[in-house]
């Protein structure tokens, strides 16, 4: 009986039942919102959630500077299941401004590609103010250089 209560109050417990309701819930806000905001993806027992609002849609079409840089700033140990959660971030004179939200279960190269890949499926078509998918010509930076070096469109690795 415990366990009914529980999951009629929480969600379903870790696994699979889980992932579904997850992805039903993102079906049902992606459907509020008259936009795809959200997407889930899973390989190889993996899972991946991009994410972004509507004031970060209006960030990425009309703010200057998230076609100048872009910053990903990854944090974990974020909740019991130790999710990683990636903000997707420009500058801006009063500070940094989020324009998407990456949620992994691993840290690993194929998962953060399989979260990239999510994200820039359901981004704008002038997203980095006009840039597109591809993002900013100069340069995208992270706060890990020694796991992620990865090369911006012209070329400078970083």
């Amino acid at each position: 009986m415990s366990q009914f209560v529980y999951e009629k109050t929480y969600g379903a417990s870790p696994g699979e039942d889980m992932v579904y309701d997850l992805e039903a819930l993102i079906n049902s806000y992606n459907g509020e919102q008259s936009v795809g905001c959200v997407k889930i993806g899973r390989e190889h027992g993996r899972i991946a959630i991009a994410a972004f609002t509507l004031l970060m849609r209006r960030l990425h079409e009309g703010h200057r500077q998230s076609g100048e840089l872009v910053v990903v700033d990854a944090s974990s140990g974020m909740d019991k299941y130790d999710c990683r959660v990636s903000l997707i971030s420009t500058h801006s004179v009063a500070g940094g401004l989020p324009f998407g939200c990456l949620i992994t279960t691993l840290e690993s190269r194929e998962t953060l590609t399989l979260a990239l890949t999510l994200y820039n499926s359901i981004i704008p078509e002038k997203a980095y103010f006009g840039c597109g998918a591809e993002g900013p010509e100069q340069c995208w930076r992270t706060r890990d250089r020694s796991r992620s070096r990865h090369q911006s469109r012209s070329g400078d690795q970083f």
